[in-house]
């Protein structure tokens, strides 16, 4: 959380302003790899499948020992869901979340003096029947229906600090345990 004290030189601004600017790029240069990544496993899966139907020459990589016709038939390798799998990845890292934002009402007395609120902040955690996967064996999770998360909500205790103005914003992340990081925004009315 990165805040500015009351009467702030510029110097105390422009390190802020350039903190917020580098943590932002920080965040879109992970974003940025993390799509190139699903990218690459797709491509390996697509290859794959193109190897797996290519004719080999003795002593190439794709030269595999010959198995007897018992031991061919004791592992089928077909993984139909992967590319559904991959496409769910995918979807996950280039979806952009908007922050969770609240409202927080307060006296003139509240704001002059400054009062800590308790706040639920609603999160995706991890689902217990299938562990974050979406699916049971082959079946779509019946507890999640196939997202792999479920909701629930984490109580966060804000502290609003005393001579806090109208239309203040406060933002902030949260990491609750089995759950991703949760962005907040908390703005602040007073009446």
């Amino acid at each position: 959380m990165i805040g500015v004290p009351r009467g702030a030189l510029p110097d105390d601004l422009r390190r802020v302003h350039q903190e917020v600017v580098r943590q932002r790029r920080v965040r879109a240069n992970r974003r940025d790899r993390m799509a190139d990544r699903a990218c690459e496993i797709v491509r390996a899966y697509e290859l794959g499948s193109e190897l797996a139907t290519a004719r080999s020459t003795p002593g190439s990589i794709l030269d595999f020992p010959h198995r007897t016709v018992s031991q061919q038939h004791d592992v089928a390798i077909d993984f139909p869901s992967v590319v559904r799998v991959v496409d769910r990845i995918g979807r996950g890292l280039m979806a952009t979340k908007s922050p969770c934002v609240t409202q927080v009402r307060l006296s003139w007395r509240e704001a002059c003096e400054g009062v800590h609120v308790s706040l639920e902040v609603p999160v995706r955690s991890t689902c217990l029947v299938c562990g974050g996967r979406g699916a049971v064996w082959n079946d779509d999770c019946s507890m999640c229906g196939g997202t792999g998360t479920e909701p629930n909500s984490h109580v966060v205790h804000l502290s609003i600090p005393p001579g806090v103005r109208p239309d203040a914003c406060f933002c902030f992340a949260v990491n609750p345990p089995s759950a991703p990081k949760t962005d907040v925004e908390v703005h602040v009315t007073i009446q």
